[in-house]
């Protein structure tokens, strides 16, 4: 009798256990990992300890939890290692975090072999001969529905690519996830420029909070670097954040509305947005307030862009100009106002219309190289709108941005160098 109930007790308990186990978490599984659109942040130097990260995409993720991995040595260039960081993947597309960390033994290839979820995909890692210096990255805007792939055509592939996201009193205000998956997967850093078309002050008003909590959670589960554009070009007088109706908003507004957002979007997870500040090259005619009037301070501004272009004579009121021209007093300012916050070109194009714009192209890159140093990236404006801004005009246009693309400065990298960490 009592053999038989100790056998009894010992069956409900593996019958427990058994239960137990059939109700466990979910295997992570993902029906592809994408090895070549891995993106690495910042990049390694030959010889220099190096702590990083390393963003691998994957797609057809089934929403299970998964813990931290095991230490994966690199293969090729040795003296690196990537340790998957625990997450919960998505129904669908979505990103991996890798750690990476070491000291890299020479400039060259860095190889990891990684498997998850029942995929395996190899990552390379370009390591750098040395700290490069003065580099520069491009990025272009086309919502004309020119196949991305275009863009890697010129030599030296893009970094970046933009889009505008409008946000009105009515309509969508979700995150672009869908864009910023498709220019990951092509190996280019998203560009988000955060239109609040509502007005600031509606924007603040409280009714639109939980819109920006779930756009910070977004971001936060996109999980890769995007650079995040909030209400450019502030000091015209040709946005509703500059001239609501016939009335001049605030610079104060401005300020207050770029933490505001700001806060809510941290607080939310997204730590991985890197907030840009954008004055346009010159203020609008009805605007008469000073750029650091509208400066939000050092703590809430990663980038300092700059948008301008060479309306040449296509305007009754334009003139053709030189990039320095455009570009010099305000590059100047920012210089010596903001010295330590790093500078990039978040828009601009030339006109073929009162001028050579093949000409202008190659004093481009040459001023760049010698008068504007700092610059660190510029994203150019390539559609037919005011008018025609395409460096993809003509062939003598092509052939000038390839050759300037094609220089010793510019290198792709969808890190920016390093320069989002």
């Amino acid at each position: 009798m009592t053999k038989t109930i100790l056998c009894l007790l010992l069956g409900l308990s593996t019958c427990f256990c058994n239960k137990g186990n059939a109700s466990a978490a979910v295997a992570p599984q993902v029906g592809l990992l994408s090895g070549a659109a891995a993106v690495v942040t910042p990049s390694p130097v030959a010889g220099s300890a190096y702590t990083g990260s390393l963003y691998l995409s994957y797609s057809g993720g089934n929403g299970a939890v998964y813990t931290a991995g095991n230490e994966i040595a690199s293969s090729g260039v040795e003296g690196l290692t990537a340790v998957l960081q625990e997450g919960t993947l998505l129904n669908g597309m979505g990103s991996l975090t890798y750690n990476i960390s070491g000291l890299p033994a020479s400039a060259g290839n860095a190889v990891f072999n990684l498997s998850f979820g029942g995929q395996s995909a190899t990552v390379t890692v370009v390591v750098a001969e040395k700290a490069a210096a003065n580099l520069l990255y491009w990025g272009f805007f086309d919502d004309s529905g020119t196949p991305l792939s275009s863009y890697a055509g010129y030599g030296k592939k893009a970094s970046t690519t933009m889009m505008f996201d409008h946000w009105d009193v009515d309509g969508n205000k979700d995150f672009p996830v869908a864009f910023c998956n498709t220019v990951s997967a092509a190996g280019y850093l998203p560009h988000v420029t955060w239109e609040p078309r509502l007005g600031l002050t509606e924007l603040m008003s409280g009714k639109y909070d939980n819109d920006i909590k779930k756009y910070g959670e977004s971001i936060a589960l996109f999980g890769k670097p995007v650079i995040l554009r909030f209400a450019h070009e502030f000091n015209g007088d040709w946005y509703p954040w500059s001239i609501n109706g016939e009335e001049l908003v605030p610079a104060a507004t401005y300020v207050q509305a770029f933490r505001y957002v700001q806060d809510r979007i941290k607080a939310a997870g997204a730590a991985n947005a890197f907030w840009a500040w954008a004055p346009n090259c010159v203020n609008g005619a009805k605007n008469p307030q000073s750029l650091e009037s509208y400066y939000p301070g050092d703590d809430y501004v990663d980038l300092v862009g700059m948008d301008g272009y060479n309306f040449g004579t296509s305007q009754t009121w334009s003139n053709w100009q030189s990039f320095s021209a455009i570009f010099g007093n305000l590059y100047d300012w920012i210089n010596k106002n903001h010295p330590d916050k790093p500078i990039f070109i978040a828009e601009m194009g030339c006109s073929s219309t009162g001028g050579d714009k093949i000409a202008w192209i190659n004093d481009m890159f040459v001023q760049l190289e010698k008068t504007f140093p700092k610059i660190r990236s510029f994203v150019w404006f390539n559609i037919n709108k005011e008018t025609d801004w395409r460096f993809t005009e003509t062939q003598g246009s092509i052939n000038a941005f390839k050759a300037g693309v094609n220089g010793a400065r510019v290198v792709a990298d969808a890190s920016l160098g390093g320069l989002l960490k």
